[in-house]
């Protein structure tokens, strides 16, 4: 399952429709064609998507509502996705409507439709969510013959609707677990967002010494062995005799935090690259030097390496990183002003050949970088503090 497109409305913290395209919106190139995977013969996938803004501009929140949809598309109760918190703040009239648009097997194209509202009040469960209800429409994917048709289902009847009175489906459960279970299918997601300020590592195994000497080329080896609830840790130097660890916190006194996390997002950056599927990264450059981070992005953008069609879903503070991309309808901007705002940067800057870390230093799609009146208060601030 290859997800197109992600459209909500009613999200409190959104105030305007948010979308988000993971196709390409604008011309692919034959030559540029490498860092796409090509779904069908309209429809291109970017296999990297970033999100850019300044401190508190909604960055990590977005990154929550396309976690929240693709736990939501595999079976998962809405009241048990760790991110739900992104559905709070709705009162008994209020709903939220999901819209999400996706293919399976390169043949067909669905579109889904997600009513949520908040239950009733009780005594036992106290803001739970449910499916007030739901829609789901195909199409065969040879019968899109332009771009602009692809999210078209004018005139098509829904295939399967969710009854009010279901008696076998619980009532925060989405209807794709039937779709799911009749194509055996299941997306796969690696999701890091939580993980943003943990530098621990968080999985156990014979890593490959590869990405150990490509992170650190001081080390020799570094293996881990679990027996029932024991652990040992062995980490050689060159040159040095073995350290043996009986927890990752002792890790901390011997490896760098960029090799810790480095381990931590290469590793599940080698499953979804094996299997396909979706990574998802908040602050990437958290703890990384810049040519880690673009390498990362570049294994992403590589064919040779993402056969798959794996995507990397990511956010940054650093607009350097954006001049990693060729393309402009693979980068959303976000602001937050009254409410956060998710622009595609292709709506803006229309030329591709514009050095995009300069365009967004500059200021010119506004809104990212710190405005000039609250630089001049603090300004004044620190001045006043220093008398």
């Amino acid at each position: 399952m290859r997800i197109l497109k992600i459209m909500a409305n009613g999200l409190k913290l959104f105030p305007n429709n948010l979308e988000i395209d993971f196709t390409t919106t604008k011309r692919v190139r034959n030559d540029k064609s490498e860092m796409l995977y090509k779904i069908s013969p309209k429809i291109y996938q970017n296999n990297t998507i970033a999100f850019i803004g300044i401190n508190a501009s909604g960055k990590t929140t977005t990154l929550k509502v396309i976690s929240f949809v693709i736990q939501m598309l595999n079976n998962e109760p809405i009241n048990n996705i760790k991110n739900n918190h992104i559905l709070n703040g709705l009162t008994q009239k209020d709903e939220i409507i999901f819209d999400i648009y996706f293919s399976v097997f390169s043949s067909t194209i669905y579109r889904l439709e997600t009513k949520i509202i908040k239950k009733e009040f009780n005594d036992e469960i106290e803001n739970k969510f449910i499916i007030k209800s739901e829609q789901l429409w195909k199409k065969d994917i040879k019968s899109i013959k332009t771009k602009k048709s692809i999210f078209d289902f004018t005139n098509l009847k829904p295939i399967q609707l969710r009854k009010g009175d279901e008696e076998f489906l619980p009532d925060d459960v989405s209807i794709m677990i039937s779709l799911n279970k009749k194509n055996d299918i299941k997306i796969n997601l690696q999701d890091l967002i939580n993980w943003t300020n943990i530098n621990l590592i968080r999985m156990l195994g014979e890593f490959p010494q590869e990405l150990i000497a490509f992170l650190d080329s001081s080390i020799e080896y570094l293996k881990f062995k679990k027996e029932e609830n024991n652990i040992e840790i062995v980490l050689k130097f060159k040159g040095k005799d073995e350290i043996l660890m009986k927890s990752q916190l002792e890790l901390e006194k011997y490896l760098s935090s960029g090799t810790i996390k480095g381990i931590n997002v290469f590793i599940n950056a080698i499953i979804v690259l094996a299997k396909g599927g979706y990574l998802i990264i908040d602050e990437i450059e958290n703890h990384f030097n810049k040519e880690l981070t673009a390498t990362l992005i570049r294994f992403f953008m590589n064919h040779k390496v993402n056969r798959k069609g794996a995507v990397i879903i990511l956010s940054t503070h650093y607009p350097e990183l954006l001049d990693e991309f060729e393309r402009n309808d693979n980068i959303y901007i976000t602001r937050n002003n009254s409410g956060i705002s998710v622009e595609n940067l292709s709506n803006i800057l229309k030329r591709n050949d514009i050095k995009k870390s300069e365009v967004y230093q500059s200021g010119y799609l506004q809104g990212t970088t710190p405005s000039y009146e609250s630089f001049m208060k603090f300004k004044k601030a620190l001045i006043r503090f220093g008398e």
